[in-house]
């Protein structure tokens, strides 16, 4: 059995994500000179980020780097659980990228987990 994961943008309610165990990795927006995790509004609320924009913010993404991924990925690997992820699609973002170089990481150190990319 695997353990499902993703990225923040799957956009599925937190509860969602809970109840299924669905582990994510968050990636990034800065705003107003500031960088906030797309962490489902709990580090900026949903009506401060749009107040933001109505006042004439403009956001801008970043996408998770290799460092970020390793630190997802490693904790459940060294579980031995078994993890399929679900990724940004590679044509939009170098999210998914990093993903498999830290994939190919994880894998020489731990030679026997499943990690799989999607």
């Amino acid at each position: 059995m695997f353990k499902l994961t993703c990225d923040s943008t799957v956009d599925l309610p937190q509860s969602y994500l809970d109840e299924r165990d669905i582990e994510y990795v968050s990636l990034q927006f800065v705003l107003n000179g500031n960088t906030y995790a797309d962490d489902q509004g709990q580090g900026l609320s949903y009506p401060e980020f749009y107040q933001m924009i109505r006042e004439g913010a403009m956001p801008t993404t970043s996408q998770v780097n290799i460092k970020q991924y390793i630190d997802f990925f490693e904790p459940m690997l060294k579980r031995d659980e078994s993890v399929l992820h679900i990724g940004f699609s590679s044509a939009l973002s170098g999210s998914y990228s990093a993903s498999m170089v830290a994939r190919n990481e994880l894998l020489e150190k731990y030679p026997e987990a499943e990690l799989l990319i999607i």
